[in-house]
């Protein structure tokens, strides 16, 4: 069967950023039309500068020790990479948003022992029970 050269399928990206692990800093999985690819990995070169992993499985005959079990044309490939690493980004800002609003909060211990020490106020200017 073939595809129409015309007809494009919507490109859906999840990435998923992780504590880096050597130059492994995320993942992403990609969902192309109704199919979806698990397991692309996010690493940094040498230079420190991030490109997409296709996903891979262990063989004995390549000298790497992986071979990759999905191909990008090509053609296709910088389109590709540019749309998992702006997702990969959009998840780091996520992330840092997240956290700059959970710091902003006080702590769960701190509120606790304010509604203790409001609480302990109250009753004292309470009259005491007869």
């Amino acid at each position: 069967m073939s595809v129409n050269e015309n007809t494009q399928a919507a490109l859906e990206v999840n990435a998923r950023p992780i504590e880096p692990r050597g130059n492994l800093f995320g993942f992403a999985s990609v969902k192309i039309g109704g199919v979806t690819v698990d397991d692309f990995k996010i690493i940094a070169n040498k230079d420190g500068e991030l490109f997409v992993g296709m996903p891979s499985k262990p063989s004995e005959k390549s000298r790497t020790g992986y071979r990759n079990t999905v191909h990008v044309d090509k053609d296709y490939l910088e389109d590709f990479s540019d749309a998992v690493l702006d997702e990969y980004h959009a998840a780091i800002e996520r992330l840092q948003d997240r956290a700059v609003a959970i710091t902003d909060k006080p702590r769960i211990a701190d509120q606790m022992a304010e509604a203790t020490k409001q609480a302990t106020e109250h009753n004292a200017s309470k009259p005491a029970p007869t």
